[in-house]
């Protein structure tokens, strides 16, 4: 089984985005796998940063069983051995994908159902049997990505909910992780994560600060 971990971002790294990387690719060579940090906009120029993440239903990766994408500021914890390859689902539904997922059926109700999945944009993992089938409904009029095409608008959650209603998948726990491979640096236990989201919160209820300063904190700790 050949596996790849993608990781994107349009523009130069940033020190976090280049931590973020070298803790991935990392966590790649322990669990077997590939990693490629996809830039710029491969996916449809004319969309948000963000909505790019959906190259990794592109042909070039039907060479891997699973490709996993994940956002240029995840950390896996210091310890944490699990190989997520090995693990059903595809990406996170917390409280916050609940809201969107509601938000977007309400919205957009010719292209979204509750009936069908919604995930997280900071972790997708698909085989190639699912990258394949959501690649069929790409191509032709797309002018149902336009309401997707705004920064903090759904973008590649959009788009990958959408292309989950075109291909009949079916909203049950089978299509997601657990939460820890997605869980945010400001809640309890981040040295039981899978992967740490690093928020610029440093409690649920804030304040805020940089992410960068939250990243440390969790170094001094010996989490990352």
């Amino acid at each position: 089984m050949k596996n790849i971990i993608l990781q994107h971002f349009d523009g130069d790294l940033r020190p976090l985005d280049k931590l973020s990387k070298q803790n991935i690719e990392a966590y790649a060579e322990m669990v077997g796998a590939d990693y490629e940090l996809v830039t710029g906009k491969p996916f449809r120029r004319q969309l948000t940063s963000p909505c790019q993440k959906v190259y990794m239903l592109d042909e070039k990766y039907d060479k891997y069983d699973q490709v996993l994408m994940l956002d240029i500021d995840m950390f896996a914890p210091v310890g944490m051995e699990e190989n997520v390859f090995d693990l059903q689902g595809v990406g996170l539904y917390a409280e916050t994908q609940q809201m969107l997922h509601r938000k977007i059926t309400s919205h957009s109700p010719a292209f979204a159902s509750l009936k069908v999945p919604y995930w997280g944009g900071a972790i997708y993992k698909m085989d190639r049997k699912m990258r394949q089938k959501l690649r069929r409904n790409l191509g032709g009029d797309e002018s149902w990505m336009r309401p997707y095409n705004k920064l903090y608008q759904f973008e590649d959650e959009g788009i990958m909910h959408t292309l989950a209603l075109f291909a009949g998948y079916k909203h049950n726990p089978e299509m997601y992780l657990d939460r820890k491979w997605c869980q945010c640096s400001f809640l309890p236990d981040p040295e039981k994560a899978g992967f740490i989201h690093i928020r610029t919160k440093i409690t649920p209820q804030g304040p805020k600060r940089e992410k960068i300063e939250n990243w440390q904190e969790l170094c001094d700790k010996g989490i990352l």
